[in-house]
């Protein structure tokens, strides 16, 4: 492991592309530990900022054969990091919204249990249901829902890939879950998106 230490971020970048193990645990020890101060401090929650971390690596390894190092791993990581937190707290957001909606936590406890039983809800039947109104929606907010939602791609990338404004996108993706919210109902979305 010692040779490794004088190797740059680049270096380091192209042993990953090429499945090396060692590098993977190196990066993973030189940071995980910073990851999870940011993403404790931000998220308020030790389980889900140790999650918000290990979603960051796991994606890391899972991509690593196409992985691009811009500029170096802090910048790279500092970047997941907030990503990461941005839409867990968006998650929340969501969750909050809907809760609402459906009322107190014991409420929402209740309709979990009783009322969308996973064993009374075929989820592949509701997928195909997604899928079908999925298919009815325009088809630039159709390209911009998917690119969002399948692709976990950001509206600002998604806006620099189709030459659209982030606006647009927004819209897009705001059209489209109204749509969806219309068609399947409030509940159907959150066993479909919260679960």
């Amino acid at each position: 492991m010692a040779s490794y230490v004088t190797l740059s971020d680049q270096e380091l970048a192209d042993l990953l592309r090429h499945g090396d193990e060692t590098v993977f645990k190196i990066i993973y020890d030189r940071f995980w530990s910073k990851l999870y101060f940011v993403a404790s401090k931000r998220l308020n929650d030790p389980a889900e900022a140790e999650e918000a971390v290990q979603d960051i690596f796991l994606n890391l390894w899972k991509n690593r054969e196409t992985f691009q190092l811009k500029v170096n791993f802090e910048n790279y990581l500092a970047i997941a990091i907030k990503f990461q937190v941005i839409k867990r707290r968006a998650k929340r957001f969501r969750r909050s919204i809907i809760e609402q909606q459906l009322g107190t936590e014991a409420e929402l406890e209740n309709f979990q249990n009783q009322n969308y039983d996973w064993n009374q809800y075929d989820l592949e039947e509701l997928q195909n249901r997604l899928s079908k109104i999925i298919d009815t929606l325009p088809p630039k907010c159709k390209l911009v829902f998917n690119m969002s939602r399948d692709e976990n791609y950001t509206n600002r990338k998604i806006a620099a890939e189709l030459g659209i404004s982030e606006k647009a996108v927004e819209k897009h993706v705001t059209q489209a879950l109204k749509v969806l919210r219309t068609k399947l109902g409030l509940s159907l979305i959150f066993i479909l998106f919260l679960n």
